[in-house]
């Protein structure tokens, strides 16, 4: 059964490539445009790994990890923030519960190894 990957990114480009990219790898990949919808899909269940823009017009990245990880259900499940901020440092997303930060623009190569190294360590 293939890992289910939920991408949170208002940006619908963005969240198109990364889901073309994951999906020829073989993960079944969910897109999500908002990190209020995101909140609620997140609490349904059912992802084995998020992967989040931190800079969304509505709820920041770093706060939906905060309230993801407020619930005992999801605090192991891997979140990776995404985010072309550069001045938002690693340290302080991971936290805010994140499991590991990929800046824009990401290289397929490290997107691939990071959600990789994320599902495993979920194991």
């Amino acid at each position: 059964m293939p890992k289910r990957i939920l991408i949170v990114d208002d940006e619908r480009d963005v969240a198109m490539l990364l889901h073309h990219l994951l999906e020829q790898r073989g993960y079944e990949i969910e897109k999500i445009y908002s990190g209020s919808e995101a909140l609620t899909r997140i609490f349904q269940g059912g992802f084995d790994l998020v992967l989040m823009d931190y800079g969304m017009k509505d709820i920041k990245g770093d706060r939906i990890c905060l309230l993801i990880r407020a619930d005992e259900k999801f605090q192991s499940l891997p979140i990776i923030m995404v985010t072309a901020h550069i001045e938002v440092g690693e340290k302080e997303l991971k936290e805010y519960g994140a499991n590991a930060v990929l800046y824009k623009p990401v290289e397929s190569q490290t997107l691939f190894e990071v959600v990789e190294k994320c599902l495993q360590e979920k194991k």
